[in-house]
């Protein structure tokens, strides 16, 4: 069973990792907070508050003073990096308009306030009955009133420190010289393979070999390996395996290649398995042949070429693939075709 220790330690542990990032960021003289902090940190006080904030800046592109706001709590909140007096003078500054909208305003600066406000003037607390003792907040006064939340809102807590945080800190990496961030895109996305490609005069002497009356020429296998490794490429690797494996366990009917649907459904347990065969038909790759029997099964077509120079030519693949050992998976997955020659 899940503590309430656990729920702390790790709300603890990642919204000081939030907060030690600001002061990274402070250190370099950035200060700006974007909108994805500030509807994180909403989250996170309506929580701990239990109020219904919502983001001011939705209405206007940047409201003076405040960021959050409560109408019927009649609470605001200003979201910042600067802890400096100056700072709390000008927000309340922008805020006084406001003041019967939200009588109560708060500031809640991500990293560690100062120790003492002396410099906040009593002109602009004054509307607000501003407290710097009380109405001052860092991270370190909210995790002190996270301490003693009721279970079921730590939970709730957690959930969201859990799968928020992680944007969060991207949203606060800071650039290198070049202008990369540690966290890129790129990290995410895969790479268009690049394909070895150096092998059909081999390919084409073979298939003459097999069948020296065949007409189809070294420049014409060429092409249809070319529209084969393009239309790989485009698929995910993934679901090159997926081909890669149907291929494998296809039935041989002459030089036709199909699985039986209520046989693939039993062999394979990938979850989305409907996701592959999308793509593998939207490439030609695969089909379905309805079945002409009612107790027959349906069958999965399964090709390389649509419309090829070689009327056989998935079943001239995989018979060249068996006779000279070479691996279906390092050609259709890795698009290497090194062990042709």
């Amino acid at each position: 069973m899940i503590t309430r220790g656990y729920y702390i330690g790790q709300i603890i542990d990642e919204l000081t990792a939030v907060s030690h990032q600001v002061e990274s960021r402070a250190g370099l003289q950035l200060y700006d907070l974007n909108r994805y902090l500030e509807d994180f940190f909403k989250d996170v006080l309506n929580i701990v508050y239990d109020y219904k904030l919502i983001n001011l800046n939705e209405e206007r592109s940047n409201n003076p003073g405040l960021d959050l706001g409560d109408e019927t709590a009649k609470v605001a909140f200003q979201i910042t990096s600067t802890k400096t007096s100056d700072k709390i003078n000008k927000t309340l500054e922008n805020a006084a308009p406001q003041v019967g909208k939200f009588p109560t305003i708060y500031v809640l600066i991500l990293v560690d306030k100062q120790g003492s406000y002396s410099g906040i003037k009593p002109t602009l607390t004054g509307p607000f009955k501003f407290n710097t003792k009380k109405h001052i907040l860092d991270i370190g006064d909210v995790l002190k009133k996270i301490l003693s939340l009721p279970i079921d809102r730590l939970q709730q807590l957690h959930d969201l420190v859990s799968k928020e945080v992680a944007r969060v800190k991207i949203e606060l990496e800071v650039p290198d010289k070049s202008g990369k961030y540690q966290t890129n895109i790129d990290a995410f996305i895969e790479k268009i393979p690049r394909e070895r490609y150096d092998g059909v005069s081999a390919y084409h002497k073979h298939l003459k070999e097999q069948n020296p009356d065949t007409e189809v020429t070294e420049q014409a296998v060429r092409k249809d390996f070319n529209k084969f490794i393009r239309r790989l490429k485009s698929l995910p690797r993934i679901s090159r395996q997926f081909y890669a494996f149907m291929l494998d366990r296809a039935d041989v009917d002459g030089t036709s290649f199909t699985i039986s649907v209520d046989k693939l459904k039993r062999i394979c347990s990938y979850p989305d398995m409907d996701g592959e065969l999308r793509l593998l038909m939207e490439q030609s790759f695969c089909w379905l042949n309805e079945a002409d029997e009612w107790d027959k099964s349906a069958t999965w077509g399964i090709g390389t070429v649509p419309n090829a120079n070689s009327d056989e030519l998935t079943w001239e693949f995989m018979d060249f693939l068996k006779q000279k050992n070479i691996s279906l998976e390092k050609v259709v997955v890795s698009l290497d075709f090194s062990d042709f020659k």
